[in-house]
């Protein structure tokens, strides 16, 4: 309640991406430490929604946020809703243009791997696997640990 009326109050400064980066970065926090008020699909869509984000630093805040939740079992088990709507967004974002974008992308996969059994499919995880022939260093090493967990 607290977030969305923010978001609507301060709606025309949404075009900065900095705010949007900014926002997201403190929404995950809020998710993290007030699980319990702020951690439903009401806020989860913001987070979602911004993974399509054209900026770079947005999309990264996002993973990064995600990567919050998803490390904590307790926590994971109240995401599949979210999981089962943006999965394939964060699976496709293994190929983002931005190295640092798709190596968080990697990591996020890997949390999702290890926290959510059975929720990546053959198919999701074939899409990471020829990433491990990438020529940024980052990305090949994220794509090996995902291979070496699956």
């Amino acid at each position: 309640m607290v977030f969305s009326s923010l978001l609507t109050r301060f709606q025309p400064l949404d075009v900065l991406p900095e705010i949007r980066a900014i926002c997201i970065e403190e929404m995950g926090s809020w998710m993290q430490s007030y699980s319990t008020s702020f951690l439903t699909d009401s806020y989860l869509k913001y987070i979602g929604w911004t993974l399509h984000d054209k900026h770079r630093e947005v999309r990264l805040k996002c993973l990064k946020a995600l990567k919050g939740l998803y490390s904590s079992r307790d926590l994971t088990a109240r995401l599949e809703l979210f999981t089962s709507r943006f999965k394939d967004r964060m699976v496709s974002m293994v190929m983002d243009r931005e190295y640092d974008v798709a190596v968080e992308a990697v990591k996020l996969l890997i949390l999702i791997l290890k926290n959510m059994e059975g929720v990546l499919t053959d198919a999701d995880c074939e899409s990471v696997y020829p990433v491990v022939y990438a020529s940024n260093r980052a990305l090949a090493s994220a794509a090996g640990e995902f291979l070496y967990w699956k």
